[in-house]
């Protein structure tokens, strides 16, 4: 079952993001490329604590060589997944980031509803 931008259920917990990521993915036909990036499908397989306090596996600040925040709880506009999804920030941008914006293996993108769903769970502190 796909998940129609206008019916994205509100995301309440850690498991129901992690779900939903996958979803998007595989509903994109990305999946595949992403377990094969250097940080691979880090949301399935990182327990809540590390995903919500944790750092993207095995990437790093390209400039400064600082691990990466996967989220700031309660501020989607400075967490790192928000900001790749989104092409946004220097590392991010699509046109001048050293990342780009994810997945690296788009189009199809994450859709602005998309992310605002996952924005509204960090927002709200990241429920477990």
């Amino acid at each position: 079952m796909s998940i129609k931008p206008s019916k994205i259920p509100p995301l309440t917990s850690y498991a129901s993001v992690q779900a939903f990521i996958t979803e998007v993915l595989t509903d994109n036909n990305e999946i595949g490329g992403v377990i094969g990036s250097p940080h691979g499908a880090f949301w399935s397989t990182l327990s809540y604590e590390d995903f919500v306090h944790g750092n993207v596996p095995n990437v790093a600040d390209p400039e400064s060589g600082a691990p990466l925040p996967i989220v700031v709880v309660g501020d989607s506009s400075k967490s790192n997944l928000i900001l790749s999804l989104g092409g946004q920030g220097s590392l991010f941008d699509p046109s001048t980031g050293a990342f780009g914006q994810m997945p690296a293996n788009g189009p199809p993108m994450f859709t602005a509803e998309q992310i605002q769903a996952i924005a509204k769970w960090i927002d709200a502190g990241c429920p477990e």
